[in-house]
């Protein structure tokens, strides 16, 4: 969330120093060099930021609570890892997600969503993972879905499957209503 911020605050700068090329414009005032230069460069860095955080940022996650404890695969060559945190105080809500680690290597994360009260992960077999993310009583809540290890990844919303590296790290991604034969490859 503090990349967002980041983006937000660098755009209300191109703005305002757009505002005010403006205003200097149409009173035929001589624009000063430096308030071009400034509503330019930071234009240039907003745009560059926001094609970096859609296209290149990788989806991970860090910095979340543990929420069970790690889980091997029935070989012992992937474990899988989920994780929570919290959001918006009082009135927000529960983000979680599963990382799986191959015997040699760093976590990849293969699932993000929105909590539900009932969530649970599960091997199925050596190299699908199913993660179940239910709310009793609201079937349009579900987020459960089974993942081919190293090929499939779930994102809730399907932000992340514009990404152009999750496009070519990832074979399939999901987002909620979908599964593996409803999605784009």
């Amino acid at each position: 969330m503090g990349s967002l911020l980041l983006i937000s605050l660098i755009v209300f700068g191109a703005a305002l120093a757009g505002i005010l090329l403006l205003i200097r414009m149409f009173t035929r005032k001589q624009v000063p060099k430096g308030l071009l230069v400034a509503f330019v460069g930071l234009a240039a860095f907003a745009i560059g930021l926001s094609i970096y955080e859609t296209q290149f940022h990788p989806f991970d996650r860090s910095g979340g609570e543990a929420y069970m404890e790690t889980l091997d695969s029935p070989s012992g060559r992937y474990t899988a890892s989920a994780y929570y945190r919290p959001y918006g105080g009082a009135a927000g809500g529960v983000t979680v997600w599963v990382d799986v680690t191959a015997d040699v290597g760093k976590p990849k994360t293969v699932y993000y969503a929105e909590a539900n009260s009932r969530f649970d992960v599960q091997w199925t077999d050596e190299g699908l993972l199913s993660v179940t993310n239910e709310e009793p009583g609201y079937p349009e809540s579900d987020r459960s879905t089974e993942l081919e290890v190293g090929k499939e990844l779930y994102h809730d919303t399907g932000k992340a499957c514009g990404s152009f590296l999750v496009k070519r790290n990832y074979g399939t991604c999901m987002k909620k209503g979908e599964d593996r034969h409803d999605s784009h490859r």
